[in-house]
C-alpha cells in the first residue's frame, strides 16, 4: 500500500506542504465553521511565533494562532471531563493549546484567551473550549509575542 501523497496547502500566509498524518479532526468543526472538520497546523520561520490553523474542508477557513503562554506565561484553563473524553486524553498526554489571533478595525492584534483551541497530538483530534469561569478575555490586546 502506498503512503498518501503530501498536501499542498495555500493560505493567506503562504503555501505549505503537509503530511496527511498531520491532519487534526475537529468532530464538530469550530464555532462558525462547523462544516469544516479537518485542519492542519502549519508553521514557518516567517510566521514565528505564530502558526496557521488551516481548514482543508468546505470553505477552508484559516486562523492565525499563538501559544497562549506567549501572552500570559502562567496561562491555565481547566479542561472539563467531557472535553477530556472528546479529546481522548490519557493521563500522560501533553496537549497543544492555541489562542486564535485576529486584527480589529484599528489594526490592533487581539488574541482570544477565553476560548482556546486544544489539540491532542497523540489522537490528532481537537476542539475549541469555552471556560465559563475565567478572567481571560476574548479580545486580549496583543502588544508583543
Amino acid at each position: 500500500m502506498t503512503a498518501p501523497a503530501e498536501l499542498d496547502i495555500v493560505t493567506r500566509f503562504g503555501t505549505f506542504t503537509v503530511d496527511p498524518a498531520d491532519v487534526v479532526t475537529f468532530a464538530h468543526g469550530l464555532p462558525g465553521f462547523e462544516r469544516c472538520r479537518r485542519f492542519v497546523l502549519v508553521s514557518a520561520p516567517s510566521l514565528d511565533p505564530f502558526t496557521c490553523l488551516h481548514g482543508i474542508d468546505a470553505s477552508e477557513p484559516s486562523f492565525l494562532t499563538l501559544d497562549p503562554r506567549r501572552v500570559v506565561p502562567d496561562y491555565d484553563t481547566p479542561l472539563g471531563d467531557g472535553d477530556r473524553h472528546r479529546l481522548g486524553v490519557a493521563a500522560d498526554d501533553a496537549l497543544l493549546w492555541l489562542a486564535v489571533v485576529h486584527v480589529d478595525d484599528h489594526d490592533a492584534a487581539r488574541v482570544n484567551l477565553k476560548a482556546p483551541v486544544v489539540i491532542n497530538p497523540r489522537k490528532m483530534v481537537g476542539l475549541q473550549v469555552m471556560a465559563a469561569d475565567t478572567a481571560y478575555a476574548t479580545d486580549h490586546l496583543l502588544d508583543g509575542a
